[in-house]
């Protein structure tokens, strides 16, 4: 982090402004909410204890990666005077600027790994820190309704294959009933036959 320089806050005569720029910008990034979850709708990032804070000086990025998340919108920045002790008078003002980006909807369970950077840039300088933004585990009924029907259908497919598969076995096995092969098909009329030549051999009986 850069040095303070002391800048004055009126215009009496025995004092100046300083002819560079006062510079804070510590290592403090915090995000709300402390953990996203699918569905969440906004994501904060907050820099503390900083200055300047005009926006072409500080600036806040969402990120996938090293890429900007594509369909992320900025709500634009909040500025607020840090809480702190009281201070002389002539001690620097420090603030914490906070930006808030609308979250496009994923279509994924599982959140990719995001992370907030804040980047200072003054003439001569450039500093940024990054902060990743945790993502926790979705329970059972944080899970989107999409995901649910998915699995419903998979589980529909899965089921479906076997049945379709013993509903054409019991099939081949009716036609079989149905229609016995041809060695069993000739097995009555053998049968018949051999009736005839016994009543036959019967009538023929000397008796």
């Amino acid at each position: 982090m850069g040095g303070f320089q002391r800048i004055c806050k009126g215009t009496p005569a025995h004092k100046t402004w300083p002819a560079a720029p006062e510079q804070a910008f510590p290592d403090q990034l915090t995000i709300s909410p402390a953990a996203l979850v699918p569905g969440d709708p906004e994501v904060a990032c907050t820099a503390h204890k900083v200055t300047p804070v005009d926006p072409n000086a500080l600036s806040f990025s969402l990120l996938l990666g090293d890429q900007e998340l594509e369909g992320a919108q900025a709500l634009g920045p909040e500025v607020e005077e840090e809480e702190e002790e009281p201070q002389e008078e002539e001690e620097d003002v420090l603030f914490r600027v906070t930006e808030r980006w609308r979250l496009p909807t994923l279509a994924t369970p599982v959140l990719p790994a995001l992370y907030c950077q804040a980047t200072m840039r003054l003439p001569g300088l450039e500093l940024s820190h990054r902060q990743a933004i945790p993502a926790s585990k979705p329970t059972g009924d944080q899970l989107p309704t999409a995901l649910w029907t998915s699995s419903a259908v998979l589980g529909l497919l899965l089921l479906a294959l076997p049945t379709y598969h013993l509903w054409k076995r019991c099939r081949h096995l009716a036609e079989d009933g149905a229609h016995p092969p041809a060695s069993l098909r000739l097995l009555p009329q053998v049968s018949t036959w051999a009736g005839l030549r016994g009543t036959d051999q019967v009538g023929s009986s000397p008796f």
